[in-house]
């Protein structure tokens, strides 16, 4: 692979020195293989334009703060993964609040050996809510190597993030977009990312199996850090 955005994520990814809830992993005080994290049928060519809620949840979701909703929590509460051949959305309901969620998604240099597929993660610039990130990836779907890249970010609190491209190894192209949606019994958890690597061809159906199942891993993990106190 080339030249994620997974934001991968991250996500791939998948803005402003937020809070750090989740040093509470790393001493109390969060995209994107970003490879960083993690909802899936990944941006039209206009995605970047577009703000996430351009994506509307499903109508009986929306923004309903009543209480519990057993029955949402019990269709979303794991990770549900559609689309192919490395464009993807990945969602999940998760019993925690906006702010909260959004706190974890964000604490992006935190992700660094928490998410499977990114071990660094540094913001090399922030300008109000546009921010550049590095990450470095690598988990099988890497095939063992570390990928490099440069992500431009734009963070628009505590609704949606979204993230592209700006250099790297081994990937062709990357973008993605997070997004935070009040719902009954917590907040929908959106991401949806678009990544092309630069392999050769008869490696590609190893790597898409490899990359479904790191965008997966990364939900699930994304789940624990936002429940974690």
């Amino acid at each position: 692979m080339r030249s994620k955005s997974k934001v991968m994520g991250g996500s791939s990814a998948s803005g402003r020195q937020p809070p750090r809830p989740c040093q509470g992993l790393l001493n109390q005080p969060l995209i994107l293989g970003a490879a960083m994290v993690l909802s899936l049928v990944t941006p039209d060519p206009g995605a970047w334009a577009k703000p996430p809620g351009h994506h509307a949840p499903p109508a009986q979701l929306l923004a309903q703060d009543s209480g519990p909703d057993r029955s949402v929590q019990a269709a979303l509460a794991d990770p549900v993964l559609t689309g192919s051949k490395g464009r993807y959305r990945a969602t999940m309901v998760v019993p925690v609040t906006q702010a909260r969620a959004w706190a974890v998604l964000t604490n992006y240099e935190a992700m660094a050996g928490l998410m499977p597929d990114i071990k660094q993660a540094k913001v090399l610039s922030r300008h109000g809510s546009q921010l550049e990130l590095a990450q470095t990836y690598q988990a099988p779907s890497t095939f063992g190597l570390p990928i490099k890249v440069v992500l431009a970010v734009e963070e628009q609190a505590p609704r949606w993030m979204r993230y592209r491209l700006l250099r790297g190894e081994r990937i062709l192209s990357l973008q993605g977009q997070w997004s935070l949606t009040r719902v009954r019994g917590g907040v929908l958890v959106d991401h949806q990312i678009a990544l092309e690597p630069d392999l050769p061809g008869f490696l590609r159906p190893t790597y898409d199996d490899l990359n479904e199942s790191n965008l997966r891993q990364s939900m699930v993990v994304l789940r624990r850090l936002m429940l974690a106190r």
